[in-house]
């Protein structure tokens, strides 16, 4: 320690080196926890049931209270008092225990707004414990993956003919009552919520809403990335990487009426220079190839320089123009005799 003191100020290589030891023994116990090396409240279901346990052997109260009653360290003590005799005292029963209470006893708890009662799921017939603690002949570790989901419950009560109303399990959760999660910038957040298509019950947006509900409420209420950069600049970005986000709200007569009528910023004098094929990279396919599909205001073309000497209309022009030498205008694809005669 005296070593490490030493080294904070940076002068000292094997401080140093000491400090990165200590860093990397920490990262060290961190994977083990991850990985499974390490299990502060581990318990094997799987051992116990292969010594022939049953679920009632330690959950006493698993068909008589509505909570199915974890074991005390005396029963544990029953079996263990012999076998943790030559165990290290880190591996002994006890560790599992603060005084009386088991550590993890609240891992798979149930929020205190949800009805529940384990005796009447219990002894429904046909229900087995595996049927809702899935896993548990194989399972290691007391943890959260021990519960169940929502998605789970529905299923079964809908399988059952048990009513799926938000009564029916929980005390204050309704759906004309919003929920915690819909409070603090709920309306600037629902929509990444949507997009990660999460398979969380509680963010199953059908629920409670259905398609129309969203839709009237994006129609009515305009999102706040809408100002007014967004509307003459910035959307036609977003549209083009992300449409899916557009429909939401807008189809594609909505936006070719916009354009109709409002013209880009972008779409000044000389806009691409004169030889760019800017109106095709945004254009296609064109209703009509014709230029004054666009230019509609354009002198008329009738003044187009006409064809030299020696050119004839059944030539291909492309051959050497717009190889050898430049346009000086866009290609659409249409015959240079249209104008130029």
């Amino acid at each position: 320690m005296a070593i490490l003191k030493l080294s904070f100020g940076g002068r000292s290589a094997l401080g140093r080196v000491a400090l990165a030891a200590v860093l990397m023994v920490a990262a060290g116990c961190g994977i083990l926890s991850v990985f499974g090396g390490e299990r502060p409240y581990a318990f094997d279901h799987a051992v116990h049931q292969k010594e022939g346990l049953e679920c009632a052997t330690c959950h006493a109260t698993w068909d008589s209270s509505d909570r199915p009653g974890m074991p005390g360290i005396g029963g544990c003590k029953l079996c263990h008092e012999e076998i943790d005799a030559k165990k290290p005292e880190a591996r002994r029963v006890e560790r599992l225990y603060d005084g009386e209470n088991y550590k993890a006893a609240r891992a798979t708890a149930l929020a205190a707004e949800v009805v529940f009662s384990h005796q009447r799921h219990a002894t429904v017939q046909g229900l087995e414990c595996a049927t809702c603690h899935r896993g548990i002949d194989t399972n290691q570790v007391v943890d959260a993956s021990l519960g169940q989901r929502m998605a789970d419950c529905s299923q079964c009560h809908a399988e059952r003919k048990v009513a799926n109303d938000c009564a029916t399990c929980h005390r204050e959760i309704r759906a004309d009552v919003q929920p915690p999660s819909h409070r603090f910038q709920w309306a600037k957040m629902h929509g990444p919520t949507v997009r990660a298509q999460s398979q969380a019950t509680g963010d199953d947006c059908r629920l409670c809403h259905t398609e129309s509900s969203c839709t009237n409420c994006h129609q009515a209420q305009q999102p706040d990335s809408h100002s007014l950069f967004f509307r003459t600049r910035g959307h036609g970005l977003l549209a083009r990487m992300d449409r899916q986000s557009c429909v939401a709200c807008h189809r594609s007569d909505s936006c070719d009426a916009c354009h109709q009528t409002t013209k880009p910023i972008s779409h000044t004098g000389q806009f691409g220079g004169e030889r760019s094929a800017h109106c095709v990279g945004c254009h296609l396919p064109l209703r009509d190839s014709d230029c004054a599909t666009c230019h509609k205001d354009a002198p008329s073309h009738a003044t187009a320089t006409p064809l030299p000497v020696g050119h004839f209309p059944g030539m291909n022009c492309r051959q050497c123009h717009g190889v050898g030498q430049q346009l000086r205008h866009a290609d659409n694809g249409d015959n240079c005799t249209n104008c130029h005669r």
